[in-house]
Parts: C-alpha cells; sequence; structure tokens
C-alpha cells in the first residue's frame, strides 16, 4: 500500500518557488529546500524528484500564477491598448510592492541559467513566445480597431513591448522608483502612436 502523502502540494511548491526566487538556483541547497519547506530530503526526492525536477515545477508554478495574475489586472477591458497599459500598470505596481527586491524569477532564471541548461533555456523560450504572442495579439487587434498607429508591425511591437516589460524587472530592482518607471514605460509605449 503507498505511503499516504501528508503535504499539500501546492503549498510546498510555493515555499520552494519562493526560496529559488531569493536566492537563486545555484544558492539553493537541498537542506535550505527541507527547512523552507518542512519535507525530510527522502519526501522531496519522493513526492518531486531531485533538485533541478523541483525548479522546473517551481517555474511553471510561478508562470502558472503570474499568467493568471496577469489576466485577472487586464480582465475588466476589452480594450487591447487599455490591456497593454493596464499590463505595464500592473507591472509598475508589483514592482514597487517588492520589498525584498528579488525581481522576476524568469528573468533572474534567465540570466543564470538559460544558457547552460537545455531545459531551463527551452522553458524560457516558450515563456517569452508565449508572452510576445499574447503583446502581438493585442497589437495586431488595437491596429485593427484604429486605437494605434501601424507604423510598426504587430511582431515587432509585441517583441519591444516584451523586452521593456521584463527590463522593467532589472530596473525595478536596482531603483524600484515609480517616476523611472513610470518614465519608462511612457517612452516605451509611445511607439503606439
Amino acid at each position: 500500500m503507498p505511503k499516504e502523502v501528508l503535504f499539500n502540494e501546492a503549498t510546498v511548491l510555493q515555499k520552494a518557488t519562493e526560496l529559488f526566487w531569493h536566492k537563486g538556483y545555484n544558492g539553493t541547497s537541498m537542506d535550505d529546500l527541507t527547512r523552507a519547506t518542512g519535507l525530510s530530503r527522502s519526501s522531496l526526492y519522493n513526492s518531486f524528484g531531485d533538485k533541478h525536477s523541483l525548479f522546473m515545477r517551481c517555474l511553471n508554478y510561478y508562470l502558472s500564477d503570474q499568467e493568471k495574475s496577469l489576466m485577472q489586472a487586464v480582465g475588466g477591458t476589452s480594450s487591447p491598448l487599455k490591456k497593454i497599459k493596464i499590463a505595464f500598470k500592473y507591472m509598475v505596481d508589483v514592482i514597487l510592492r517588492d520589498d525584498k527586491r528579488d525581481g522576476c524569477l524568469m528573468v533572474n532564471t534567465t540570466t543564470e541559467l538559460s544558457n547552460v541548461d537545455e531545459e531551463v533555456g527551452t522553458l524560457v523560450l516558450q515563456n517569452t513566445d508565449a508572452m510576445e504572442h499574447l503583446f502581438q495579439q493585442w497589437v495586431k487587434e488595437a491596429q485593427q480597431q484604429g486605437e494605434i498607429s501601424k507604423t510598426f508591425t504587430p511582431q515587432a511591437i509585441a517583441k519591444h513591448l516584451f523586452n521593456t516589460y521584463s527590463g522593467l524587472r532589472i530596473s525595478g530592482q536596482a531603483r524600484p522608483d515609480k517616476k523611472s518607471l513610470d518614465d519608462i514605460v511612457k517612452v516605451a509605449l509611445s511607439v503606439l502612436g
């Protein structure tokens, strides 16, 4: 008879995600993970696999949570231009609430691991593609509705917007100042015409 699992998987993933987010993958040990989650090494290994497997689960957990939060933030409007503006306002708000200045787990992971870990690199590219696709969809709809200029292609604008969106997290770690962040957003969105 299999042993009964006596913990909440989502809670463990949340705690492990927060630890990886704060310390990075290489800075997090299995001892750190056992302390943070309250689980023994054997429970972690049996339930989540090795440290890398747990990390990948945490990245997917984080991405799912971030997507859900962003979609809730923009869900109150049908205007694609407003969705873009709300997404950037949402990001500035997230940065200003980040008291630990941990930044974005995906941005941090990109700089730490994407060029040395193929599985992480693949996930980073999938996330980049998904976010660019989302921005491209909004831009295309906004152009069709006459809300924004057609000077640039939806693809080019989407890449620009996602680059700025991600870059805000880095700027926010260094200087979490509302005026500075708002200025970056204002200039970035000026290409929308």
